[in-house]
């Protein structure tokens, strides 16, 4: 072992014969391990969160949504010409007629929204099959699908009836109850509700029309510059709609906590860098003799300039360390267990959803690194400045 690390490694405190020297590096440690720790959960949460809503927004809604003020007349026409734009980007398409609705149950009224759309072309758009229980979306003309606390708030059940008043038409019809979906949003499961597109035509007169046309496409994040393309191709008929860009405020937002939380939570890490500073300044006068010593011995400037900062350096080494293994254990613990419940109708999450990137600790162990490494510069020049005359004076 080089004589450097040697010496900065017993350097590091020993708690019976150097107290304050053990107990100062001890808190500058725990003050690294406690904001790395803080700092990977807080990231881990937000990236997590951002992720979870991204993945349930995409599924719950298509990738470009076209429509017009006024419903699409020659809408299989739109979805040939989308069908040629896209090409091989697509991956599903499907028409819908979507209006404010009344619904009607025994005991209930409650205003909602309800979609005419097509059971056979609608799964390639949403994961509506995968939300609704025994994947029964059959729909037939008299069947309609609710969400599950729109259910639950009417206070109906598979096979039950309830009348429908379309917002569109103001006409009054009658459905069975075939089946409840839930899509883990809340906004969507407490008012939405799905009927077959044709039944929708007639009751909402709309005959041969419908409202929009969902397109969903295989790269999500291309959705944005497809739309535009689209909407060119289209025409200013047309108005082409990303999911990207309808929840940009609500994305933006998380990003905006995310940037916030980690500024805040380095603050934390900047004021462990000054303990180190301060502890590695303490050490340099308490050490004074032994610095004079070294000196005398022939160690240069440099060596004993690189024994205070591998001394700093290790400080942050082992607070990383141990604040990546708290971190890490600790998203462990909450990705398994789930433990911290969320309320659903406020974040659309009824768990708080953990995603820890490899990128993420990366940035962290080496914004660290560095914030340890600057905090021991001035106390390790300090003391290569010391003059073995100096430094033996008053021993």
């Amino acid at each position: 072992m080089d004589y450097r690390l040697f010496i900065a490694t017993r350097y590091l405190g020993r708690k019976g014969k150097e107290p304050f020297i053990y107990f100062s590096t001890l808190v500058s440690i725990l003050g690294i391990a406690i904001g790395v720790a803080a700092l990977i959960l807080v990231l881990g949460v937000m990236g997590g969160f951002s992720l979870a809503l991204k993945e349930k927004i995409a599924g719950a809604s298509p990738s470009i949504i076209i429509s017009q003020r006024k419903p699409i007349i020659d809408y299989e026409t739109v979805i040939k010409k989308t069908t040629s734009l896209l090409g091989e980007e697509l991956k599903g398409i499907s028409p819908f007629i979507e209006t404010q609705a009344i619904f009607q149950s025994k005991g209930n009224i409650l205003g909602g929204i309800v979609k005419g759309i097509d059971p056979e072309r609608e799964p390639t758009v949403t994961n509506i099959k995968d939300w609704v229980k025994k994947n029964d979306i059959l729909l037939s003309e008299d069947e309609i699908i609710l969400g599950r606390e729109l259910a639950r708030a009417l206070g109906v059940e598979r096979g039950e009836k309830i009348r429908l008043i379309s917002g569109l038409s103001g006409k009054e019809s009658d459905f069975i109850v075939s089946g409840v979906f839930e899509s883990g949003l809340y906004a969507t499961d407490s008012a939405y509700s799905f009927i077959n597109l044709s039944r929708a035509q007639k009751d909402f007169a709309l005959l041969g029309m419908v409202t929009g046309i969902g397109v969903k496409i295989k790269n999500l994040l291309r959705s944005e510059r497809l739309a535009q393309s689209l909407s060119r191709s289209l025409g200013n008929d047309y108005t082409v709609k990303s999911w990207l860009k309808e929840n940009r405020v609500l994305f933006a937002a998380i990003a905006l906590e995310k940037r916030a939380m980690t500024i805040i939570l380095t603050l934390i890490i900047l004021v462990a860098g000054f303990n180190i500073a301060s502890s590695l300044m303490t050490m340099v006068y308490k050490k004074i003799k032994d610095i004079g010593i070294l000196k005398s011995l022939g160690v240069t400037k440099k060596g004993i300039t690189t024994i205070f900062i591998l001394k700093g350096v290790l400080t942050g080494v082992i607070g990383v360390t141990l604040g990546l293994a708290i971190g890490l254990f600790s998203s462990f613990l909450l990705k398994r267990y789930q433990f911290i419940r969320l309320p659903a109708f406020v974040y659309d999450l009824s768990y708080l959803p953990i995603k820890v990137q490899a990128s993420d600790l990366f940035i962290i162990s080496g914004m660290v690194l560095l914030i340890t490494f600057l905090a021991a510069l001035y106390p390790a020049w300090r003391a290569g400045k010391l003059e073995p005359t100096e430094a033996l004076r008053y021993e």
